[in-house]
Formats: C-alpha cells, structure tokens, sequence
C-alpha cells in the first residue's frame, strides 16, 4: 500500500505533459490533445457498448480511450487478455471495417499491433513470456492496466517498458508504443 502511495503521490507530481506541453514530437501531441484527451468530443462510441449496464465510470472512461487510440491508429490486428474480455470486445468491436479482434490467444502476439492487458490478465498469460517483435516495420500498442496496483502487470511494465519507443504512463494504466519512426519519448498524464 505504501508504495502505491509513494508513486502516485510521485506521479502527480511530475504529470506535466497533460496539456501537451513540452511534447516535442508532433505525433505525441497530437495523440495527447486529441485521442487521449478527446476534448473536441469528435468520437462517437458504439452506441451497443455505451448502453451496457454495470460498467462504472472510470471504466467507461478508460475502454472509450481503447476505443479512441485503437481507432487513431488504425489497428488491424486487436489482441485482448483479460479474464472478463467482453466489455472491452464491445468497444473495439466496431473500432474498424476488417479488424480482427481475438481473446486470451498467447500464440496470436505476432501478428498483434494492438494489445490490450487486463488487470487480471495473470491468470491468462501465468508462465507465458511477452514477446512482442519491436524488430518488424508497423507500428505496435500495448495497454496495460494497473501498473502500479497489480505486481504481474507492473512486472510486465518494466519488462516492456525497456524496449518501447514512446511510454505514456498514466497512473492507472500504461501505454507502449513501439515505432521505429517515432521519437523516443516518456511522458506522464492523468486525464
């Protein structure tokens, strides 16, 4: 508990990209402002997910941000480990015409440019090494939820955080980005 305190006291302290600001790269910027942000409000969610009952707020929250950064970049290939995978299936399941959206398949990470990991993805990936090809020319997202609370996701953090390009750490949740195009890049928000 302590130390979950220590970095989220830490983190508040050091979120200064929330606006944008200091971001040098004009991807970055443009995925901090208008997809994670989304104050424009120019996204319309599959109206079949929005009308699911039982999904709090801050999950809400967070499965229109899946929805908005799968849709931004395009993903064809949507991996999801999680125990419970259906809320987050509705959301990316109209993210885009032809996108293959596959649950709990270790085997399909090859293929995977998005990747989403659950909070209780361990009882799903225990024993499975990650290996994500950072090698190969498209671009790959990883999102994996609670990276402070959970010991196997925040394992799983600093082992892919090592590799990527771009981490975007936003206290609750972390996202990779692994682009050989992109500037190499770690930033801090809270939305």
């Amino acid at each position: 508990m302590y130390s979950y305190l220590r970095e989220r006291l830490k983190h508040a302290v050091r979120f200064r990209h929330k606006r944008g600001f200091g971001v040098h790269s004009p991807f970055m910027f443009n995925l901090i402002l208008n997809i994670i942000r989304d104050k424009g409000k120019k996204f319309i969610y599959p109206e079949r997910a929005e009308r699911q009952p039982g999904i709090r707020y801050r999950e809400r929250k967070f499965y229109r941000l899946l929805y908005r950064m799968a849709n931004y970049l395009e993903a064809q290939h949507v991996l999801c480990f999680s125990a419970k995978p259906e809320n987050v299936f509705l959301y990316l399941s109209e993210v885009g015409e032809g996108t293959k959206i596959v649950k709990n398949e270790p085997g399909q990470l090859a293929e995977a440019d998005f990747i989403y990991i659950g909070r209780d993805a361990r009882r799903v990936l225990q024993g499975i090494p990650l290996c994500l090809d950072e090698e190969r020319q498209s671009r790959i997202c990883l999102v994996i939820s609670d990276i402070y609370k959970n010991s196997f996701n925040a394992y799983l953090w600093q082992q892919a955080a090592r590799k990527a390009t771009v981490t975007i750490d936003m206290m609750w949740y972390g996202i990779l980005l692994y682009d050989k195009k992109l500037q190499k890049g770690r930033y801090n928000l809270i939305i």
